[in-house]
């Protein structure tokens, strides 16, 4: 039986790791054209996003602990709707049609994913 917090360190992982690639985003916008290694490991987007990618293997090693690999894995894909709509709202970037359809076939496996593991159980 898993404890009842299991699930949240799915959670956070899927919410670090967004967040690391959001971060590094806004790193990528800030840099001048021309800036060194130096300045571009000295940038605090960078270093943020570093951080989040960081506490994302750190909670992600603690959600393999709960879950196998072939069920968790699949919940980080939620990580794809934190970002799509971080760049639109962000960054003003557009969400077609082809965005939309793919985040319904990502919910639809795993909503068919959870469905079969906890059969299992």
């Amino acid at each position: 039986m898993r404890p009842y917090h299991a699930f949240s360190f799915i959670i956070l992982s899927i919410i670090f790791q967004s967040a690391g690639g959001i971060f590094a985003k806004y790193a990528a916008q800030s840099l001048l054209s021309g800036t060194t290694f130096i300045g571009i490991i000295t940038n605090s987007f960078y270093i943020i996003s570093l951080g989040c990618l960081i506490l994302q293997a750190i909670v992600w090693q603690q959600a393999l602990r709960y879950y196998p690999l072939s069920v968790a894995y699949p919940c980080v894909s939620i990580t794809n709707f934190l970002v799509l709509f971080a760049a639109a709202i962000l960054f003003g970037e557009n969400i077609t049609y082809g965005n939309i359809i793919g985040l319904f076939l990502i919910t639809a496996g795993i909503i068919v994913l959870f469905h079969s593991y906890e059969e299992l159980q």
